[in-house]
C-alpha cells in the first residue's frame, strides 16, 4: 500500500451526514468512503479532461470493419 497523507477536510454539515450514513451502510470508515469518493471524482474528470482523436478512432474503426468483413469472407468461402 501507498504511503499515506493525512489531510483535515472541513465537510458541509450536510454532506457530512451523508458520508457518514454512507459509510455506516457499508460497514466502512469515514475516511474510506471519502478517499474512495474523491478518488472516483479524480479519475473521472481525468477520463472526461482526455482529448480523443477523432481521426484516428474513424481509423481504427474502419480497421475492424475490414477485418471482420474478411473474416466472414473467409468464413463463407470455408463453408
Amino acid at each position: 500500500m501507498s504511503k499515506s497523507t493525512r489531510v483535515t477536510v472541513t465537510l458541509d454539515p450536510q454532506v457530512a451526514e451523508w458520508a457518514r450514513q454512507a459509510a455506516d451502510r457499508q460497514n466502512r470508515s469515514l475516511s474510506s468512503v471519502i478517499n474512495a469518493a474523491l478518488r472516483t471524482t479524480l479519475v473521472h474528470e481525468s477520463l472526461t479532461a482526455l482529448v480523443i482523436d477523432e481521426e484516428a478512432e474513424l481509423g481504427a474503426a474502419y480497421e475492424d470493419v475490414q477485418l471482420t468483413q474478411a473474416a466472414e469472407n473467409d468464413a463463407s468461402g470455408a463453408a
